[in-house]
């Protein structure tokens, strides 16, 4: 669809017209007021205006108007429709994803940096889909709303790092604010991940309180628990050495999240099951998406270029026909 950012600036098209008008009803010199005159002075005078006043500037005007076509910007929007989910992304950055249980090539890796580097694999691989991220500890924050900008949403979760948004764990505000972001949208796509590793510790919503939100603007919640239950080493301190410890996980409460949202539970302890699971998630039912966000196509070059051409070229017939 084509369409002006500008239109205003038609209204000055008349412009050019008038100024030319303006240009030929200016009082023609008087031969007789001059101290030197040629003998054809009157023939030449008249031959002037005879050639002048019988000739439109048909190209300097239509280069003008195009002038002016491209000061009112011409875009073009492609909005199609297609196949798609919506995603919101829910991660927990609380302290205990630093928990180090997950290890890629023999290398002890946090949860932290597991869970970036499959979330971002699945992010990747989205095509038509629009996703949001929301980050949680104390409390829950939007880093991204519902969106097709995949390279966008990538960016803000690499910046992600343990104890961001608080040392302790928000459920209930997490799922309150997917929900919140999510309720507007296709009941067929309303889809919260919640990736966590702990427990309710924090904010002034119970997760419960949160589900029954979620219940009644159809969001289904798929909870995915991360880390084991047994002891894990856990970082301290750049000059401290990493000590043992066993870091609880509500996965009662996950469960009942997910089947109570129509979604489902999973429990992530390696590396591989979180690839499984974001596979099964990406089986899930599509939705017709139209893309709100497509940038538009600006086209002033097209009418800029030409308008400069009709000038030069006017400029240059103008030349031509000057009497010598």
């Amino acid at each position: 669809m084509l369409i002006l950012a500008a239109p205003w600036w038609l209204l000055f098209l008349p412009l050019p017209w008038l100024l030319w008008r303006a240009r030929f009803k200016q009082p023609q010199p008087n031969s007789q007021h001059r101290a030197i005159t040629h003998p054809q002075t009157e023939l030449l005078i008249r031959l002037s205006q005879a050639s002048t006043s019988g000739q439109k500037p048909w190209l300097w005007l239509i280069g003008a108007a195009l002038l002016l076509l491209a000061l009112a910007r011409p875009q073009w929007w492609d909005n199609q429709q297609h196949e798609g989910r919506n995603f919101m992304l829910a991660l927990d950055s609380s302290s205990s994803m630093r928990a180090q249980d997950f290890s890629d090539n023999g290398t002890p890796v946090s949860r932290m940096q597991m869970v970036k580097r499959v979330v971002d694999t699945f992010i990747s691989q989205r095509h038509g889909d629009r996703l949001g991220l929301i980050v949680f500890g104390d409390d829950a924050f939007t880093l991204a709303p519902l969106t097709s900008d995949i390279a966008l949403i990538r960016h803000h979760l690499q910046q992600l790092h343990d104890g961001m948004a608080g040392q302790r764990t928000a459920l209930g505000q997490a799922i309150a604010l997917g929900v919140q972001r999510l309720r507007d949208e296709d009941p067929r796509s309303r889809i919260l991940v919640l990736l966590t590793d702990g427990s309710n510790t924090a904010g002034t919503l119970h997760p419960l309180q949160a589900l029954a939100m979620a219940k009644g603007n159809g969001v289904r919640i798929y909870t995915i628990g991360i880390g084991s239950h047994n002891q894990v080493m856990f970082p301290r301190g750049p000059v401290q050495q990493p000590q043992l410890a066993s870091v609880p996980m509500d996965e009662t409460l996950l469960q009942q999240l997910a089947q109570e949202s129509g979604g489902r539970y999973y429990r992530a302890t390696a590396p591989g099951e979180l690839d499984k699971i974001i596979t099964d998630i990406e089986q899930l039912e599509t939705i017709t998406l139209t893309d709100d966000e497509v940038r538009p196509y600006e086209w002033y070059s097209v009418p800029s270029i030409l308008g400069l051409c009709c000038l030069a070229l006017s400029g240059w017939r103008e030349r031509r026909e000057v009497l010598p």
